[in-house]
């Protein structure tokens, strides 16, 4: 009978962890989960009741927190493969510390909105949970490593997915209270005017961007889109109509028009859209032409920016 079966087990096969090891990974992810339930949170109501100290008292939770994960590190050392030495130590108690924070802080942000009445209860839990997860994937043995890793990534990554879903279903909800479409918001940009501005929309009018002149003078120029047709203009001679003549077309997918009493503006075809730029007269047709050249579709960012938000009754 060889060695390796009077032992009891084949050469090459590695037994199940001892007990100890998972106990003492076990303990040091309790311990320091437990040194993230009380300090993080109470630091962060009193600076948001003394603001003028809040940098201060940031600042010193920051290193109160560092000497503590410090000390729970050399005490737990048998937790970890990044406890063991003094030099791993600090390295480990420098991963903890942020990515503990960063998970608190990223899930503290999100949480709430997804799951109304929880901030309360998650203000003081996140901490503990953020710095019990990080170090928990540091661990020695895999039957508490894994796990983590696991619950990281299904807490970030669901958080994550489900704040992107909201955020569609919140801006599909904004732009139906607004009454238009994603498709429809065009945005411009023009030298000498402001930043893009939503008009206030009634029943008569439909959503606008507006753009005013920033040395406070001259007439303001007004974006918007729609999917009706181009009007029935006549091509425009060499020379050009007199004014107050009313509709000409520059190109086949642009056209010019005034509109008494001291309104003009320039329509073009955008991929089935037709894109409004109009103005007052005291806007000259050469910078109205100058913001129909640069109108674009608006990102979502700037979707998110321009669009009204919702009233209390209609958000979910």
């Amino acid at each position: 009978m060889s060695g390796d079966e009077r032992n009891g087990g084949l050469a090459g096969v590695k037994g199940p962890q001892p007990a100890t090891e998972v106990g003492a990974a076990l303990g040091q992810v309790i311990v320091v989960g437990a040194g993230g339930l009380v300090p993080l949170p109470m630091v962060l109501s009193i600076s948001q009741m003394v603001p003028s100290y809040r940098g201060a008292l940031l600042l010193g939770v920051a290193v109160l927190l560092l000497a503590a994960l410090f000390g729970l590190g050399t005490a737990m050392r048998q937790g970890s493969a990044f406890t063991d030495r003094l030099g791993l130590r600090v390295g480990w108690t420098l991963l903890v510390a942020t990515g503990g924070v960063a998970l608190f802080g990223y899930c503290l942000v999100r949480l709430p909105e997804l799951v109304p009445g929880l901030h309360g209860y998650m203000f003081y839990l996140l901490p503990a949970l953020g710095l019990a997860l990080v170090s928990a994937a540091l661990t020695r043995p895999r039957v508490v490593r894994l796990p983590a890793v696991a619950l990281i990534v299904l807490l970030v990554g669901g958080t994550t997915l489900a704040m992107v879903d909201r955020r569609a279903d919140e801006l599909a909800q904004r732009l139906n209270h607004a009454g238009t479409e994603a498709d429809l918001v065009f945005v411009t940009a023009l030298p000498g005017y402001g930043k893009a501005e939503p008009r206030a929309v009634t029943p008569s009018t439909t959503f606008a961007i507006t753009y005013s002149p920033v040395n406070g003078s001259g007439g303001r120029i007004i974006v918007w889109a729609d999917r009706g047709g181009m009007p029935d203009c006549l091509r425009e001679p060499p020379g050009g109509y007199p004014t107050g003549y009313g509709c000409v077309r520059e190109a086949p997918e642009r056209s010019y028009q005034e509109i008494p009493p001291d309104l003009h503006e320039y329509l073009a075809i955008r991929g089935g859209r037709v894109v409004h730029v109009r103005a007052t007269r005291d806007v000259d047709r050469a910078t109205l032409r100058a913001a129909l050249d640069n109108a674009r579709q608006a990102t979502p960012d700037e979707l998110e920016q321009l669009l009204p938000t919702l009233p209390l009754h209609l958000r979910r």
